[in-house]
C-alpha cells in the first residue's frame, strides 16, 4: 500500500465538517421540512421544531465523527487507494516512503 502523508489539522477539519453539515441541516429541519409537512396537510406541533433542531445537531455530530475516522492514517491510506483520500491516488507524495519524503525535503534546503 502507498505511503500517504498524515493529515494536517485533523481537529480543524472535523470542526469544518460539523459546520458544513450543520448549517444546511439547520435550514432543512427548520425551514424546508416544516413547510413541506404543513403543505401536505399535516400539523407540526411546536415541540417538533425542538426535536428537528436536536436531529440537526445529531447529524452534524455523526458527520464530524466520520470525518475524524477518515483522518486516521490507515483509513486515509485506504481511502487514497480508492481515490477518496487526502491526496490524489497518483500523487507523488503518496508514492514515497517517509524516509524518501524526508530526503526530498532535506534536498530542497
Amino acid at each position: 500500500m502507498n505511503k500517504v502523508p498524515e493529515i494536517w489539522y485533523q481537529g480543524q477539519r472535523v470542526l469544518r465538517t460539523i459546520v458544513a453539515v450543520y448549517i444546511p441541516a439547520l435550514f432543512v429541519f427548520n425551514a424546508a421540512l416544516p413547510q413541506l409537512i404543513v403543505a401536505l396537510g399535516g400539523v407540526l406541533p411546536p415541540s417538533a421544531i425542538a426535536w428537528l433542531n436536536l436531529f440537526a445537531v445529531a447529524v452534524a455530530a455523526v458527520a464530524g465523527t466520520i470525518s475524524k475516522i477518515m483522518a486516521i492514517p490507515i483509513v486515509n491510506s485506504w481511502l487514497t487507494t480508492i481515490g477518496l483520500g487526502s491526496v490524489p491516488r497518483k500523487s507523488p507524495e503518496a508514492q514515497l516512503t517517509p524516509d524518501e519524503r524526508e530526503a526530498d525535503a532535506n534536498a530542497g534546503r
